[in-house]
């Protein structure tokens, strides 16, 4: 395969307001350059979760728990390394 495509991993944690990890929440993005993925994510049971983007730069990311908390933050997708957030429920 040739080109420049080339996928950036935004990956983090959510976590109760404790700093406890929460699993089974609903990550998503709702912000960032160019087109990203319309896809929800599950955190696992270690509140962790990721997202392939294509493109460098800021990001939004959300999340929502069943109870109807959410937090919200931004990640910064580069060339080197994989983003990383921490979501607090509040």
């Amino acid at each position: 395969m040739t080109g420049s495509a080339r996928t950036h991993l935004i990956g983090g944690v959510v976590v109760d307001t404790d700093g406890s990890p929460s699993p089974g929440v609903s990550v998503y993005l709702t912000g960032g350059p160019g087109t990203f993925p319309d896809v929800a994510a599950l955190t696992g049971a270690d509140g962790r979760f990721s997202f392939g983007v294509s493109a460098e730069g800021v990001y939004t990311v959300q999340c929502r728990a069943p109870d109807g908390r959410s937090a919200r933050a931004s990640a910064a997708a580069g060339a080197r390394e994989a983003a990383s957030v921490v979501l607090r429920l509040g």
